[in-house]
């Protein structure tokens, strides 16, 4: 069987894509997630060549100044237009097949009908460059499939909507999961495998001295004297507030590591002497 449209390359798989997003949400530190099943989606896509032009007043006439030509494309199924999809869909024309792919798919329906396209892109083209309408030319219109796989992930109880491009596997809508704060327990973990490595232990000893000598350096903060008396209840409450910053870094968590060390390596010596 044969699609009605050239269809792009898919370069990418579903069990691929399902990689790539546990990829993406792994750098996000996100270890606990839902990813349902990826669903194969053929989106009508235009791409084309616009050319327009600026008028201005000459004598009364109206000349043209300047005239201005590109590529751009759009989705026929949204109606939106798709910059970000140029360079994808000149570079992989030529690579279009027709062939019905394997397995299940949707083929999205094209919003924009044959005898209206020309004048949705013109007025499409028109808003974007914010120019009028007349001013627009369209050549080399082509009409192409392209592949996109959609799913809706679960991240921490919030659902976010992706769509992965089945030609170069390019997630959209991974850009708004946000990072996950790391624990202090994987923070040490991940410290403590690091030491493996000999070369790390140069890394992170400067890290140290860094850090030791900025905190020895570091101008004492100047206590701004209070006219009114201090709530004394308030003044115990703010003491007794602990700054747990400081152990995000990873050279204070190695400091304290060897610490640990040292006072076991201690207590252990002590009870073979004494």
């Amino acid at each position: 069987m044969y699609l009605g449209n050239p269809l792009l390359p898919i370069n990418i798989s579903s069990s691929k894509a399902e990689e790539l997003i546990k990829k993406e949400l792994s750098k996000r530190n996100w270890v606990e997630f839902d990813i349902p099943p990826l669903k194969l989606n053929l989106v009508p896509c235009f791409l084309f060549n616009y050319h327009y032009y600026i008028e201005s007043d000459n004598e009364g006439k109206n000349t043209i100044k300047s005239t201005v030509h590109g590529i751009l494309a759009i989705d026929g199924h949204e109606i939106k237009l798709r910059p970000d999809l140029v360079e994808l869909l000149k570079h992989n024309w030529k690579d279009t097949m027709q062939e019905v792919p394997r397995g299940e798919f949707v083929e999205k329906y094209c919003n924009i009908s044959k005898n209206d396209q020309m004048e949705v892109i013109k007025l499409k083209v028109a808003h974007y460059f914010d120019i009028p309408k007349q001013n627009v030319v369209i050549s080399d219109l082509r009409k192409l499939l392209v592949p996109f796989y959609k799913t809706t992930i679960k991240v921490n109880q919030i659902e976010y909507k992706l769509s992965i491009n089945a030609v170069d596997g390019v997630i959209e809508g991974i850009k708004e999961v946000p990072n996950r704060e790391k624990s202090y327990l994987e923070i040490t973990k991940e410290t403590i495998n690091e030491l493996k490595t000999p070369s790390n232990w140069i890394k992170y000893s400067k890290e140290v001295i860094g850090e030791v000598t900025s905190f020895v350096t570091r101008p004492p903060k100047k206590s701004v004297k209070n006219k009114d008396k201090p709530n004394s209840t308030n003044s115990k409450q703010s003491n007794k507030k602990i700054n747990f910053k400081v152990f995000e870094s990873r050279a204070i968590l190695l400091l304290i590591i060897l610490l640990a060390l040292l006072l076991i390596f201690v207590s252990i010596f002590r009870i073979k002497f004494f």
